[in-house]
């Protein structure tokens, strides 16, 4: 199938542009989809909105032009959620996204495009933005992996902002050692050093945010295999897990609606209705509470570095519920957003590194294992991550 005909089936791009960098490179042969919040110098970015739909940005963000500068070739501009600001990728002036494994379940987002540009292997990379779980919910629904940094190792210039405090560029691909690669070439000289895997031979993994429901049942039984090659143990983080949700919403969304304050008033016919809501929630947030949102993400982050003490790595199901079809989830953006990023949030409120797995499946639809680490330490969860991956695939201790 021709790559316009895929798309028009899966909606991965908004906009199709073919942008060749040079021809040397790290990243040499390399073909990428970048998410459309992101800017490419004279191919359109729309932040899937109408707003936007006829913005030429003049100049390319950090990240494209690294990828450009390396050899990487760019297919296109990929589809998202508006604004970045919805986890089900079904607001969005291309349409929703539609996932790879089955075209009537959403994608998840919001750099759902990116995700399903990899599923179907359009891509080899997609490039996405990861403010509450944007690379990671979408990854685990399409079946692939998805890896959100450290946030503020990568820099975020060119980027069309949801949370300047929370946005993090994150990488979707089918390997990990392809977006160990990747990860290792954008990141600034100075910042390298965090690529560099220190891992011990028996990693200690604490079991968080496992409920009784389907998808942490299905996990359970997945985690089971590698129970002979890891220490596993049950681990709490009261505070994040009380007020983490919350805090992350705050800082989010009062960040937002500030970016948004004058468009809110010129263009509210415009937005999608699930964004509009969302950013006057925002613009009601009183200064008072988003300084104690503040505060209260210097305690959780507190807390969760202590945790390091017991444990190497946490493990969590990436999202509670598989990608549900677009026809229930239409209208119903924001009650199915809370549903999908309430575990991946809580390791944006805290910067901490983070990554999912295609683990499981559930009636033949992808299940994602989040594993998270402890800031600046994104090498060695990288490290873990491909051994427990591997061992899940079979490829290791054979």
């Amino acid at each position: 199938m021709k790559l316009e005909e895929l798309n028009s089936k899966y909606n991965a791009f908004i906009t199709l542009h073919e942008i060749k960098g040079n021809e040397k490179g790290k990243l040499e042969g390399i073909t990428f989809g970048i998410k459309d919040v992101i800017l490419t110098k004279g191919v359109r970015t729309t932040a899937g909105s109408k707003i936007l739909e006829n913005y030429i940005p003049t100049k390319n963000a950090y990240v494209v032009d690294v990828i450009l500068r390396e050899g990487g070739k760019i297919l296109g501009k990929t589809n998202t959620h508006e604004f970045a600001l919805g986890a089900t990728n079904t607001s969005s002036i291309a349409g929703p996204s539609k996932n790879p494994i089955d075209p009537e379940r959403i994608s998840g987002g919001s750099s759902g495009g990116s995700a399903v540009a990899v599923g179907l292997d359009i891509v080899k990379v997609g490039i996405g933005t990861d403010t509450g779980g944007s690379v990671r919910v979408p990854a685990a629904l399409c079946g692939v992996i998805g890896f959100k940094p450290t946030t503020g190792l990568i820099p975020t210039d060119g980027i069309i902002p949801f949370s300047w405090s929370l946005d993090t560029i994150g990488i979707i691909a089918k390997d990990i050692e392809l977006i160990r690669h990747v990860f290792k070439v954008i990141l600034p000289n100075d910042r390298r050093l965090v690529v560099v895997s220190k891992l011990r031979s028996r990693p200690k993994l604490g079991l968080f945010l496992f409920e009784d429901n389907e998808i942490s049942k299905e996990l359970l039984k997945s985690i089971d295999k590698i129970s002979s090659y890891f220490d596993l143990i049950e681990i709490d983080l009261p505070l994040l897990r009380r007020y983490g949700n919350r805090v992350r919403r705050i800082i989010g969304l009062a960040e937002a609606a500030s970016y948004h304050k004058d468009w809110l008033s010129l263009y509210a016919d415009k937005y999608f209705k699930d964004t509009y809501n969302l950013l006057i929630e925002g613009s009601k947030i009183l200064a008072t509470d988003y300084i104690e949102a503040l505060r209260y993400r210097r305690l959780l982050l507190d807390e969760y570095v202590r945790i390091f003490k017991k444990v190497d790595f946490i493990l969590s199901p990436t999202t509670k519920i598989i990608a549900p079809k677009i026809s229930e989830v239409i209208g119903n953006e924001l009650r199915f957003r809370d549903l999908l990023i309430s575990n991946t949030e809580l390791f944006n409120v805290v910067g901490a590194p983070s990554i999912s797995l295609p683990f499981s499946k559930i009636n033949g639809l992808p299940v994602g294992l989040m594993i998270s680490g402890e800031p600046y330490k994104d090498g060695d969860l990288l490290e873990v991550s491909k051994n427990i991956f591997d061992i899940i695939k079979g490829k290791m201790f054979s």
